[in-house]
């Protein structure tokens, strides 16, 4: 496949190679790196806080991947979700690996976070990034590392 991008000024050219990939993977032909599946925003979203949050995950994900391919194998299969209210939120969470629905607009200050389809925690407060983001790095220990051997 191709696929041409005009860069940024002073833009990363590997921007190509990434679409790319997600294009492969997102078709199930290859899998590159865990799938962050983020909502796109609507009215009820009118905070960064999701947006941002799903990029630094993705960007942790990608940034670990050369040390996490070996150390975890199979982690390139996970399933991220970092949504941003309670409407597809906990539907598209639950269908994820690991999965947060952060609150929307008038929504309480709680973000509940589903680990394999159930719901495993209520994230509150102002660290409520960095807690879901400790909660991945953790998931992806347990399942895909020394944890999952430990387990079994």
């Amino acid at each position: 496949i191709r696929i041409s991008l005009t860069p940024e000024p002073n833009g990363d050219r590997t921007r190509e190679v990434q679409v790319s990939q997600e294009l492969l993977q997102t078709m199930g032909f290859r899998q590159f790196v865990p799938i962050v599946a983020a909502c796109p925003g609507c009215g009820r979203t009118t905070s960064t806080v999701f947006q941002e949050l799903a990029q630094n995950i993705q960007a942790d994900l990608r940034k670990n991947m050369p040390v996490w391919r070996d150390k975890y194998p199979g982690v390139e299969n996970l399933k991220v979700a970092v949504m941003g209210c309670i409407v597809n939120g906990p539907g598209e969470s639950k269908h994820a690996d690991i999965g947060i629905s952060l609150p929307g607009t008038g929504e309480m200050p709680t973000a509940p976070v589903f680990v394999d389809g159930k719901k495993a925690a209520t994230l509150r407060g102002p660290s409520i990034a960095a807690d879901f983001e400790k909660m991945v790095a953790d998931y992806i220990e347990q399942r895909f590392g020394r944890g999952k051997a430990a387990a079994e």
